[in-house]
């Protein structure tokens, strides 16, 4: 059965959590993702802790499906061979910082003489212009910059990795988009994406907020300034969430736990402290399990927060098999684009160079050319 991307060519340049999220959610799509290495241990996920028989678990849940490659782009043989690969694909994906691209002959002008209708996409921590194109960060850095800690109460870290995974999402999105205008005009084109830029509009509510009517950090209406939107602590000190913004939520939960004279005072600015105590002493009354006996089913946007560990016990998770662990003890998520017609599969993830030989071969290179190349280390086979 034919796949959304069957047949596009991905030449994936990336390390680490953003590139390998963005070509893993492609590789599922049914993109032929290439895994281009570095002859010095290539992604450095490859040896992180915590490992699974000996390679790095995230590395594991973020890189099936793919091929790895290494070549040595610090040479002119292993630029020459990259070319070669260029001519046949269709995206190249990258994630250096500014400049080092066209340091090592693989920027996007290089290429598309090779190849005019390659799609060039960038992941860079903040753009490939701009003041701040060539610091160092990393995404408590692009969050503290893009609004959303200072959106909270207590700023802190966040526990999930929003810019890196966001520029994921973004780089999916355009990298999809510039093909489809690809078949359109016949023309490849560069998108350059921001790590920073993609973790600015998940703080787009308090961003309008705060410029139109003067809320400050945890006065918005979505990070705490309403008692219908919060964390509260049950009996045995377990945090659940209320999200009852809209009227009919609101008295969905009121008239379930009992409470009418709330109903009034939902979104009174007067009553927001007075109404967040009353509600933590109640919740103090049950424990959580007793709670989400009540109000899971009430239509009241009650749920339970729930650790990392226990996501895959969930079951909505396990009845749209969303993540899971493998019998050989390796967590997997699965994308959240689902097409109807496609089926999904955790397939296998890549030994370092793995692929090497073959992809040579696709390109045309002899096995006398491989044996040469490896000899003066232009490129790195399997051992």
């Amino acid at each position: 059965m034919a796949m959304a991307l069957d047949g596009v060519r991905v030449l994936d340049l990336t390390r680490l959590l953003p590139g390998g999220v963005c070509t893993m959610i492609l590789a599922d799509m049914g993109a032929d993702i290439i895994k281009v290495e570095d002859p010095v241990g290539g992604d450095y996920a490859r040896w992180m802790q915590p490992q699974v028989d000996g390679m790095g678990a995230f590395f594991r849940t973020s890189n099936r499906n793919k091929r790895s490659i290494v070549i040595n782009l610090k040479t002119e043989d292993g630029q020459q061979v990259f070319h070669k690969l260029v001519e046949s694909a269709d995206v190249v994906l990258e994630g250096f910082r500014p400049s080092v691209t066209k340091r090592l002959k693989v920027d996007y002008d290089t290429l598309k003489m090779i190849n005019p209708r390659i799609v060039y996409c960038s992941l860079s921590g903040w753009g490939q212009d701009g003041p701040y194109q060539n610091k160092s960060g990393h995404d408590l850095n692009y969050v503290a910059l893009g609004g959303i800690q200072g959106s909270t109460r207590t700023p802190h870290p966040l526990g999930a990795q929003i810019a890196d995974v966001g520029a994921s999402y973004v780089g999916v999105m355009a990298i999809c988009a510039a093909l489809f205008k690809r078949e359109r005009t016949g023309d490849g084109d560069y998108v350059d994406v921001s790590l920073f830029e993609s973790a600015m509009p998940f703080a787009i509510v308090q961003f309008v907020e705060s410029l139109t009517a003067g809320f400050r950090g945890g006065d918005g209406t979505l990070t705490g300034r309403l008692a219908c939107y919060e964390v509260y602590y049950s009996q045995d000190v377990q945090p659940m969430t209320l999200a009852a913004l809209e009227p009919k939520f609101w008295a969905n939960f009121c008239h379930t736990v009992e409470r009418p004279e709330w109903l009034e005072i939902h979104h009174d600015p007067q009553k927001q402290t007075q109404l967040k105590s009353a509600i933590q002493v109640m919740f103090r009354t049950k424990t959580a399990e007793e709670w989400n006996d009540l109000l899971a089913n009430a239509d009241c946007c009650f749920t339970l927060v729930t650790a990392p560990e226990d996501v895959i016990h969930d079951a909505q998770v396990k009845a749209r098999q969303a993540a899971g662990i493998s019998e050989n003890g390796i967590p997997w998520m699965r994308s959240p684009a689902r097409f109807r017609s496609d089926e999904f599969s955790i397939g296998d993830v890549p030994e370092y160079g793995e692929h090497t030989t073959a992809i040579l071969s696709e390109a045309g290179y002899s096995d006398e050319d491989i044996a040469q190349l490896q000899a003066s280390g232009a490129v790195g086979l399997k051992k």
